[in-house]
C-alpha cells in the first residue's frame, strides 16, 4: 500500500511517499519545500502569519503531489519550531482548513526514535539528526533503543544566537552548541559506546556534498563518510567567507549559506563529546521512520 507523510520542520517541509513492504520502504518518492519557520518565530515565540499562512500552502502542494502519486494515507507532522511556538493551533487550523489532515506536532524524543528507526539498522549505532531548530541523539542496537533526546539546539536557533561572520565567531557558535549538547553527551557517556555514529539531517548531509563538489540529497549521500577533519576544513572556510562567497561554494545550497557554518560547529561539538573522528552520512529523514513503524 502506497503511504505517505510530510514534516514540516525548523527549516524546510518535506514529503516522503512510499510503498510500504514487509522489507521496509520501497518505490521511494521525496519531495521538499523551503518554508523556513524556524525564523519566523518572533522573540514572544509567535510565527508570524504570512509565514503560518506559506507554510500551510507548501504542505498543500506536497499533499496534492502524494494523493496524485496513489498515496491512500497522508500524515503531517511537525517539529521543533511548531513545537516552540506559542501560536502552532494557528499552523495547526491553517493545515487542516488546506488539506484536511490533523497536525500531530511530534516530542523531540520522539523524533529522535523515528531518526533511530529510519537510518540505524541492527548493529548498535548512535544515530545524530542535525536540524534547524533541535538535535537529536539517539543509541541502540537490533531496533532497541537504550537512550534517545533532542537537545534545544539547531543550525537556525545558533545562527539566532551567535551569528559567524569569522573565525572568532565560529569560535564562541561551537562553544554555545557544546553547552547545549553536554548534558545529553554526558548521559551517553555512561553507556556502552557505539562504533559508528549516523548522520542525518541538512548539515550532514551538505558537509558530504561539499565534500563532493556538488549538491548532493537522499539516496546520493547515503553510506558517504565525513571525517572530523573534513568538517574542520569547512568550518574555517565557511566562517572566513561572506555570504555571498558561501552561496558560490560547491555543493553549499545558497538557501543554507547563511547558517552551514552554525550546522557544522554543532556536528563537530558532537563528534567531540561522544568521541567519534568521522560520520557516516544518511540520506534518510524521520519520515523513513514514520513510515515503517
Amino acid at each position: 500500500m502506497k503511504k505517505a507523510a510530510i514534516a514540516i520542520g525548523s527549516n524546510s517541509t518535506r514529503l516522503l511517499i512510499a510503498d510500504a513492504t514487509d522489507g521496509g520502504l520501497a518505490n521511494i518518492v521525496r519531495g521538499r519545500e523551503e518554508t523556513r519557520l524556524f525564523s519566523a518565530l518572533d522573540e514572544n515565540g509567535l510565527l508570524a502569519q504570512e509565514r503560518i499562512l506559506a507554510t500551510a500552502q507548501a504542505v498543500a502542494r506536497l499533499h496534492a503531489q502524494a494523493l496524485a502519486a496513489g498515496a491512500r494515507d497522508v500524515s503531517v507532522l511537525a517539529t521543533s519550531a511548531t513545537r516552540d511556538a506559542k501560536n502552532s493551533d494557528a499552523l495547526a487550523q491553517a493545515v487542516q482548513a488546506l488539506t484536511g489532515c490533523r497536525l500531530q506536532i511530534i516530542s523531540g524524543e520522539e523524533e529522535a526514535r523515528l531518526a533511530f528507526r529510519a537510518a540505524a539498522g541492527t548493529a548498535r549505532r548512535l544515530v545524530i539528526d542535525v536540524g534547524g531548530g533541535s538535535t537529536e541523539m539517539t543509541l541502540g542496537e537490533n531496533g532497541e533503543i537504550a537512550f534517545a533526546a533532542s537537545a534545544q539546539i539547531g543550525s537556525t536557533r545558533l545562527l539566532r544566537l551567535c551569528p559567524i561572520a569569522c573565525p572568532a565567531d565560529a569560535a564562541r557558535a561551537r562553544e554555545i552548541a557544546a553547552n547545549a549538547l553536554a548534558p545529553d553527551a554526558a548521559q551517553l557517556a555512561s553507556l556502552p559506546p557505539a562504533p559508528r555514529m549516523i548522520g542525518l539531517g541538512g548539515a550532514c548531509t551538505t558537509a558530504a556534498a561539499i565534500q563532493s563538489g556538488r549538491e548532493m540529497h537522499g539516496d546520493a549521500v547515503e553510506g558517504m563518510t565525513v571525517t572530523r577533519a573534513e568538517a574542520e576544513r569547512q568550518l574555517a572556510a565557511l566562517s572566513a567567507m561572506t555570504l555571498e562567497e558561501r552561496m558560490r561554494v560547491p555543493g553549499l545550497p545558497p538557501t543554507r549559506a547563511a547558517h552551514m557554518p552554525h550546522g557544522l560547529c554543532i556536528l563537530l561539538s558532537v563528534m567531540a563529546l561522544c568521541g567519534h573522528d568521522a560520520l557516516t552520512v544518511s540520506g534518510k529523514t524521520n519520515l523513513d521512520g514514520y513510515l515503517t513503524a
